[in-house]
């Protein structure tokens, strides 16, 4: 199967969570809890297409301080099982650890989904049991 992948370095503001910063105002010498600080923070999405230029997938992730956060991976359900989802990943941690992240990390509430990260060598580092009435929140993380 034939298909492109496109870099945006400046992800569209919809697709992207935001990100706080914490830390006592009288102690801080930069923003706290702020909703961005766009000069920290280095998005990276990646799109694919097709041959018509269709959309097939994506993905969206921020990067800051030496962590990449994964904010969402996915490909349309006829386009699964060619491996795409697997190489935005690789791709995105891959420009991830050359501006420096040593880490990756991904939130889910998923269980599907948490078996893809813990496939691609993520550990499950937290586990919000009964988040909603059956169903859990994991938080995944990742050495790069």
């Amino acid at each position: 199967m034939n298909f492109k992948v496109k870099i945006d370095m400046e992800c569209k503001e919809e697709f992207s969570s935001p990100i706080y910063e914490t830390g006592p105002p009288e102690k801080s010498k930069g923003p706290y809890l702020s909703p961005r600080n766009n000069a920290a923070v280095q998005p990276i999405c990646l799109t694919v297409t097709d041959e018509e230029q269709l959309g097939m997938g994506g993905i969206t992730s921020e990067l800051y301080w030496n962590w990449i956060e994964i904010n969402d991976c996915w490909v349309y359900e006829k386009y699964r099982g060619y491996g795409i989802r697997s190489q935005l990943l690789q791709t995105v941690e891959k420009m991830a650890r050359k501006r420096g992240a040593d880490y990756s990390m991904h939130t889910t509430f998923e269980p599907g989904t948490r078996d893809f990260y813990v496939e691609k060598g993520y550990k499950v580092v937290g586990e919000f049991k009964e988040y909603l009435p059956g169903v859990n929140f994991y938080t995944l993380k990742k050495s790069l």
